[in-house]
């Protein structure tokens, strides 16, 4: 590279660094701020006080002499914060900046709608000055908790750091597309950048308690208690030539399934669907078109050689819906399908009727006879009843020696009438 080419790149590096750098660079742009305003402040002092200033000056030179050796001017300069009328031109800087501050702050607060100015405030100073850098905690929080080391990042974005705990992935945009996918670790947002989708790297469960939908008739078929897993879609293991560019992200993490996760989100009244939701409305959307393309005998009086639940779940396994989870990031671990059912109740009997004819009549015939034996068993009941107390108060008054001849004297009282009877 020549030298001329060089020098131009490490003095634009150089400047780009003092206006746009992070963490030291921020201190040394406070470092030139005070320095600059204090400067000004001092030549404004020592120029619109000079008179007082050099009364001033005199005093100290005849006090020291050795203080002739200086220059006059700058001699007056270096007095000008120890004296009381110059010490208002201090002041207009350190009130000029604080007011910019919270002029910017205020307009940063109306633009991402922020409830209080606090953060605006903090975002600010953190882009200027390198500090202090909030932390972003990724994962569930308890119950109540306040995060309140996140401050401004989720609303506004960098700069600032991310702590991702294990199992966890997190894709990070900037304004125009998604800069970066970051996995367990601490890591640092840039200016701009901002938390667009985390996603739990672990298995996922979720269950339907009941859905309805329309079978090929038009009648409408329910079927309840759904439970399923499904987990974010995981890449091949990783060859070993390519795990030193792959550090940073967790093991068969695929990128491209997070990347279309985020992709496939749809924007409704209550803002983004989050995963949870995208994946059972495709489980609901898949069992609506099966009920559909079946009848209701073939759902609910299947013949021998048809199962239908083995059929739903064959459907689920197909190329076509596993494209489509794929085009969402996920894929489908395992399912576990209720049983069929009519929604109405008042059809259930409609349609037994008509499939059982004959069970049905036989049951209704049989229920209208009278039963000939519920006489007698009416009377057997109330004999051994009968029976039992006695027992029971024998047991409680005889004493122990004659307990045995008591029992068997009961026994045989009570079986002679029933004797006689048959």
């Amino acid at each position: 590279m020549k030298p001329k080419k060089s020098a131009f790149l490490s003095t634009r590096l150089f400047f780009h660094n003092l206006f746009g750098g992070y963490h030291g660079w921020g201190l040394i742009r406070l470092g030139l701020i005070m320095t600059i305003g204090f400067g000004l402040s001092m030549f404004w002092g020592a120029v619109l006080e000079r008179e007082a200033l050099s009364v001033m000056a005199e005093r100290f030179k005849s006090a020291l002499p050795v203080l002739d050796l200086l220059p006059t001017p700058l001699f007056l300069l270096l007095l000008t914060p120890f004296h009381w009328g110059s010490l208002r031109l201090f002041l207009i800087p350190i009130f000029t900046f604080i007011f910019a501050l919270l002029l910017g702050a205020r307009y940063l607060q109306d633009i991402y709608n922020l409830s209080s100015l606090k953060p605006s405030l903090r975002y600010l100073i953190a882009c200027l000055f390198g500090f202090p850098y909030p932390t972003l905690k990724i994962g569930v929080s308890e119950e109540g908790e306040k995060n309140l080391d996140a401050s401004y990042l989720p609303e506004i974005g960098g700069p600032g750091y991310l702590d991702i705990p294990s199992g966890y992935a997190v894709a990070v945009s900037r304004p125009k597309a998604t800069s970066n996918i970051f996995g367990e670790g601490m890591h640092f947002l840039e200016r701009g950048e901002k938390v667009e989708e985390f996603a739990d790297l672990n298995d996922q469960t979720d269950r339907i308690e009941a859905m309805s939908a329309f079978s090929y008739e038009g009648v409408a078929i329910q079927i309840s208690e759904i439970h399923y897993g499904y987990r974010l879609k995981q890449s091949p293991p990783l060859e070993a030539s390519r795990v030193y560019r792959e550090v940073q992200k967790p093991a068969y993490l695929s990128t491209q399934a997070l990347r279309n996760l985020m992709q496939s989100r749809v924007v409704t009244e209550q803002g983004l669907t989050d995963w949870r939701t995208m994946v059972k409305g495709m489980i609901r959307s898949t069992i609506s078109d099966f009920i559909y393309r079946h009848t209701v005998t073939e759902l609910l009086k299947p013949p021998t050689d048809y199962n239908p639940y083995a059929d739903l779940k064959r459907t689920f396994q197909s190329r076509p819906i596993r494209e489509r989870l794929r085009q969402m990031g996920t894929e489908l671990l395992w399912i576990n399908l209720g049983l069929f059912d009519l929604e109405k109740p008042a059809f259930k009997q409609e349609l037994l009727k008509n499939w059982y004819p004959l069970e049905s009549t036989r049951a209704t015939s049989i229920s209208a006879q009278p039963d000939p034996i519920l006489p007698q068993s009416a009377q057997a009941n109330s004999a051994q009843a009968a029976l039992i107390a006695d027992l029971l108060t024998s047991i409680a008054k005889s004493p122990p020696e004659n307990l045995l001849e008591n029992l068997r004297a009961i026994l045989s009282a009570h079986a002679s009438p029933s004797a006689t009877a048959d």
